[in-house]
């Protein structure tokens, strides 16, 4: 049994739900009772980089939930590889936010085997980023097994 506090103040009890009497739509936002337990999130970019806003949004994402204590680690996989080669003429926001994820070091890795098969991984490495082999990164079972919270975009 968990108990676990709305965030209008009431707790309640519920055994893996968060349904309570009465609630007929979606449940009230809960967290868990007298913790500040912080999260682990792992974001697994996928998307080409000509949807800027794909980059943008989830590194954005990522910064503040480093910023309010959370581990963050950020993926670049499949089609979102390309986004190295020629970073400087992507859309200025997505740069930025790339930029601002790097620097706090959030960019945990790149798929080696797809930077290596779509020809970017000169320009993975230019960013500073190890390409070691084609092996395709990262494990996603493992991450979860680490308890991060998985999200693809």
């Amino acid at each position: 049994m968990v108990v676990t506090e709305r965030l209008d103040g009431r707790e309640n009890e519920c055994v893996g739900q968060t349904f309570w009497e009465g609630v007929r739509e979606q449940p009230f936002p809960v967290r868990a009772s007298g913790t500040n337990a912080m999260s682990r999130h792992a974001f697994l970019l996928l998307s080409p980089p000509e949807t800027p806003g794909k980059f943008a949004n989830p590194l954005e994402y990522a910064r503040q939930l480093d910023e309010g204590g959370h581990e963050v680690a950020v993926y670049f996989d499949g089609a979102a590889t390309y986004w190295f080669d020629g970073i400087d003429d992507h859309p200025a926001p997505a740069v930025e936010a790339y930029e601002r994820a790097k620097e706090r070091d959030l960019i945990a890795g790149v798929c080696d085997h797809c930077a290596t098969f779509k020809g970017v991984a000169d320009a993975v490495e230019a960013e500073g980023f190890e390409i070691e082999g084609t092996e395709h990164a990262p494990d996603v079972a493992e991450l979860v097994e680490d308890g991060y919270e998985i999200h693809t975009v």
